[in-house]
């Protein structure tokens, strides 16, 4: 963090889905070849609650509004020399509550810079996660791992 900068509040959903095999995969987009993957969400409004954000943030990436917040996982904080600004990033573990598609692709909504581009979503499972861009695998903490991966809930049982 760097001290002379503003501060952006974010919101990211972590959103898993099951298999056949009760094995948790995490939803991942790329909307530029080459780009490495990232997680759906953004900034927080003025006045605007995280969870609202973040159900938000969702809907205008992913088109997606069938899902069932299981938890917070934390609260990230560092500098992105990309905005120039520092970020306090709130994640989220979520669970769709339908079978998603293997792949699908989605044009945003919404008034951010994003609105109109085309994000094209897949699932990865835990030996992947290194595909994800560095903004997020360099502060992702080993608890997130296994909650992701092996769908843990607020108390701490698995969501299977």
């Amino acid at each position: 963090m760097m001290t002379d900068k503003k501060l952006k509040k974010k919101v990211f959903g972590f959103i898993i889905q099951s298999n056949e095999e009760g094995d948790y995969s995490l939803l991942v987009y790329h909307c530029v070849p080459g780009v490495q993957f990232r997680f759906v969400g953004g900034n927080v409004d003025s006045g605007e609650e995280l969870i609202d954000a973040l159900f938000r943030e969702i809907y205008e990436e992913s088109g997606l509004n069938e899902l069932t917040l299981v938890k917070k996982l934390g609260v990230q904080n560092y500098y992105k020399e990309f905005i120039d600004a520092n970020v306090e990033r709130h994640d989220y573990l979520l669970v769709s509550n339908k079978y998603l598609p293997q792949n699908w692709e989605h044009k945003c909504s919404g008034e951010g810079g994003d609105n109109g581009e085309v994000f094209k979503y897949q699932w990865i499972t835990s030996d992947e996660i290194d595909q994800i861009d560095d903004e997020f695998r360099n502060h992702i903490k080993e608890e997130y791992k296994q909650d992701i991966f092996e769908g843990v809930n607020e108390e701490g049982m698995s969501i299977r």
